[in-house]
């Protein structure tokens, strides 16, 4: 089994077909499907390489075994066009206008700003 066949088999899982339905789809035993599925008990598979990775207790569900990954997924997935970043902030230090994408919670327009904020420079009004 090699790993287009893996990823498609998560795929055709996640979209609620059972194991029987898979096997007929990709050709495979039912059986190969099964102990497919349950190997990745406390492991998950890469969305974009297809490689097995431990997901990490207590945090947030990992869908991606590295940032490489998640970049490339990210850049096939809007097939080229660029991420727009339509979210337009103040810099709390220079009250410059800077765009930011809107789940971010950016409160500076570079780390400079940040650093002379944090050390009581320009408009530091809580020291």
């Amino acid at each position: 089994m090699n790993d287009l066949e893996k990823k498609r088999i998560l795929e055709l899982k996640e979209a609620g077909y059972g194991y029987g339905s898979i096997a007929k789809e990709l050709g495979l035993s039912k059986s190969t499907i099964s102990s497919f599925i349950k190997s990745l008990d406390g492991y998950s598979i890469c969305k974009c390489c297809g490689k097995k990775f431990i997901q990490p207790a207590g945090v947030r569900l990992k869908i991606f075994c590295c940032d490489k990954c998640r970049f490339k997924y990210r850049r096939i997935q809007s097939k080229g066009k660029p991420i727009i970043s339509n979210y337009e902030v103040e810099c709390l230090c220079c009250h410059k206008k800077f765009y930011s994408y809107r789940s971010l919670k950016r409160k500076f327009c570079s780390r400079e700003c940040f650093d002379v904020f944090r050390k009581g420079g320009v408009d530091n009004e809580s020291k």
